[in-house]
């Protein structure tokens, strides 16, 4: 039976002072600087210092626990709901138990905050964990993160069963499954106590307040908090707030970046028809939800890719319901761009959740991106996950897959990931052909493949064991499926423990190099090998002029898509024969670019696209910046024609650049239901115009609300580095404006 709190008509009955609620959290988060909080830093190493001579696990579970007990609450930003990551929005929690430095992607995403931590980190933190940090190896300046917890045990059971749960478990194993075990519990308990402090901070702030909406929230916030996430959840508030809790607690524990809320409308669905009888009210809280998840200040403003996967088949039928459209609605309204939205589609989506979809997308909001179903579960199943898994499966950072609490490894690339234009390039420049074509050097690749994977697949392995023993994290196991019964930390005790995902990235770039040579040197023999390399190095404008006439992948031309396709071919088979050498399922292969592709760029030389060196790579699996002259109809096409769930089961990236116009809602349904219909599996998608971005770049205080789709990640236009700023432009002036799209053929 539905509850409602007595007051909580007197929140939602008067639409204007619903909306200068919302407002007012806005604007405290999106006006907020960037700072620096040393919260949990001191608390972490205090703890680490009173604890030091118990196991590892024990001390990461009391240091967290102690963070919980210690740390600032903030029921004045958002006091819709509880949960907070430092003391104030964009204040910077950091994770010294991995590194206290700022994050490279971060960094030149977001210019305004480089250098943030210079000096302002005392000597003895410095000092501390020096010696005692997991940095030095991937892992960066946080955990794994790359996964989502499993938020239908929290919400619908509570914490209270997992404890239960656990305690059953005690005395089975080993002695450090049983030790492993009890951190748990203690990560388990610090949660809910944690929640308890809220609901005591929250009367006392009810009892002062002058404002009767905010003293209504914070009562709400009190009675709730002593239920949720010890107990399931009653209502849709409480669904909510157990979310919000339980992910911004994965955080604090040291995640960082990439940590999932999964799939919430399948999680709250119990609460639909609470959710239509209220709509108002429920999509306030989405609203104030989404910006309470927003606001989590690890690396400050940067995006932490919190992924929202909706929609979708259960494998039987359409899973949309009440919960997905207030969502929909809820992003519609709010302009957060983190967490960022993804919409799974199948040929009987839900019709109002389609539409709303698509004009979200025709309106210019960056979202949803767009998953097909019909592509994705069929990877999953061959990279070894059960087929009713895989139904459940979710976004789990730019773009990654994974099963929320059941599987994470498919969705990070730690020590197993390469850029095939850079790979492909050392070929060329490395090895002696005597007839050199397209396929003599992809059997050159084929080889390096397997080398670059198989000494990868044993750093993960080292790496794994590593983190084990230096940063495991027992409250995160908790909220997953197997760690409790094994009595191991996520990485090894999950369902699916032996997933590997692997990323590639510059797959474009690689194609056109290939379709260079099979142009200039084997078909018009214009060139011998030697001599392209050599023209291209001194940038001869004759050579480049050559290439830019070569073959281009992205715009439905066979003779370089079949090279495209040859490359994933060969690269698919060097994976799957060491997969099976190893004793391991398929390893699914991503292709997650976030602003890699400038970072990988400034590291690549002169390539034989024509590419300068320093300049930055292709940003998804389409078209190269500037190569696409046959609009977004024969992107697509050449895009379709990649075997998607065998070649990349751990997901494709792709993004799209469409101009606006009046006919774009119709326009978008045509294209993209045509695209997964020929076996496309994921797509973004910008909406604007080239001169709207011109205009925001000089008048940044007009378009406080514009957000874009980069390459896996939602920006604020405004707060991206001028680099990126300028690449959306350029991709807006090469967008296809000649009117109606044709469907694919």
């Amino acid at each position: 039976m539905k509850t409602k709190h007595p007051n909580v008509l007197l929140l939602f009955s008067d639409q204007h002072r619903m909306e200068n609620l919302i407002k007012g959290i806005e604007e405290r988060l999106f006006s907020a600087e960037d700072t620096v909080c040393l919260e949990r830093a001191n608390l972490v190493t205090a703890a680490y210092r009173a604890h030091s001579t118990e196991p590892m696990p024990i001390r990461r579970a009391l240091a967290f626990g102690h963070t919980l007990k210690n740390m600032s609450l903030d029921l004045e930003s958002n006091p819709v709901f509880a949960g907070n990551t430092s003391s104030a929005p964009r204040a910077w929690m950091l994770v010294p138990e991995f590194d206290l430095r700022e994050d490279a992607q971060i960094s030149f995403e977001n210019p305004a905050t480089r250098g943030i931590l210079a000096g302002r980190i005392p000597d003895e933190i410095l000092s501390f964990w020096d010696s005692r940090k997991f940095g030095g190896t991937p892992g960066g300046s946080a955990g794994v993160g790359h996964m989502g917890l499993d938020f239908d045990m929290i919400v619908n059971q509570g914490l209270n069963v997992i404890i239960r749960k656990i305690e059953s478990l005690l005395d089975h194993g080993s002695e450090e499954n049983r030790m492993y075990r009890k951190a748990m519990i203690i990560g388990c308990r610090a949660v809910i106590a944690w929640a308890g402090r809220y609901a005591d901070m929250a009367e006392k702030l009810a009892m002062k307040s002058d404002d009767p909406v905010v003293s209504a929230c914070q009562r709400r916030v009190a009675e709730t908090c002593r239920r949720v996430p010890a107990e399931p959840a009653r209502n849709l508030f409480e669904g909510l707030q157990s979310i919000a809790l339980v992910h911004l607690a994965s955080v604090i524990e040291g995640q960082g970046m990439s940590v999932s809320i999964g799939l919430p409308d399948r999680v709250l669905s119990k609460f639909s028809s609470e959710a239509e009888e209220n709509t108002v009210e429920s999509t306030c809280l989405i609203r104030a939800f989404l910006l309470k998840i927003a606001a989590n200040s690890f690396q400050g403003r940067g995006s932490k890719t919190q992924a929202v996967t909706i929609g979708g088949s259960n494998g039987k039928h359409d899973a949309c319901n009440a919960i997905t459209r207030l969502f929909l609605d809820g992003f519609s309204k709010t302009p957060v761009n983190d967490p960022q939205l993804f919409l799974r589609w199948h040929p009987d989506l839900d019709e109002d959740c389609w539409k709303k979809g698509l004009e979200m997308l025709a309106s210019g909001r960056a979202m949803p991106m767009l998953v097909n179903d019909m592509q994705v579960v069929p990877g999953l199943v061959e990279a070894g996950v059960s087929k009713d898994d895989a139904w459940n499966y979710c976004i789990v950072g730019c773009n990654e897959l994974g099963i929320p609490g059941r599987c994470c490894q498919s969705g990070f690339s730690v020590c197993m990931g390469f850029n095939d234009l850079e790979v492909i390039d050392r070929v060329i420049r490395s090895t002696s052909f005597a007839n050199p074509t397209a396929s003599s050097i992809l059997d050159e690749y084929e080889k390096t493949v397997s080398d670059i994977t198989r000494d990868g697949l044993a750093m993960r392995l080292k790496w794994m064991d590593k983190l084990e023993e230096t940063a495991p994290f027992p409250f995160c196991s908790a909220c997953c499926q197997g760690p409790a019964e094994s009595g191991q930390d996520l990485l090894k005790g999950m369902k699916y423990p032996n997933i590997y995902g692997l990323f590639v990235r510059g797959t474009s770039n690689a194609a056109n190099v290939l379709a260079a040579i099979d142009d200039l040197v084997t078909r018009r023999k214009e060139y011998k090998l030697p001599e392209l390399l050599e023209s291209i190095g001194s940038r001869d404008p004759h050579t480049l002029a050559e290439i830019a006439k070569s073959p281009k992948w992205g715009n439905d031309d066979d003779s370089a898509d079949q090279l495209c396709l040859e490359l994933n071919r060969r690269r698919d088979r060097a994976l799957r024969l060491l997969a099976k050498e190893s004793g391991l399922p398929p390893f699914p292969v991503c292709h997650v670019v976030r602003s890699l592709h400038h970072l990988d760029g400034m590291r690549i030389g002169n390539t034989l696209d024509g590419r300068e060196a320093g300049s930055p790579v292709a940003d998804s699996i389409g078209s190269v910046l500037g190569t696409q002259t046959e609009g977004p109809t024969a992107l697509l096409n050449s895009v379709a024609k990649i075997d998607a769930s065998r070649f990349f089961a751990g997901i494709y990236n792709l993004n799209i650049t469409l101009p606006s116009s009046p006919d774009n809602p119709g326009l978008l349904r045509c294209l993209t239901e045509a695209f997964f219909k020929k076996g496309g599996q994921e797509i973004q998608i910008n909406v604007f115009d080239a001169a709207r971005l011109r205009e925001a770049q000089i008048h940044p205080e007009l378009f406080r609300d514009l957000i874009v789709r980069i390459s896996g990640f939602n920006a604020r236009f405004i707060e991206l580095s001028k680099a990126e700023q300028d690449e959306l432009i350029r991709r807006a002036e090469n967008a296809n404006t000649t009117g109606k799209m044709p469907v694919l053929h």
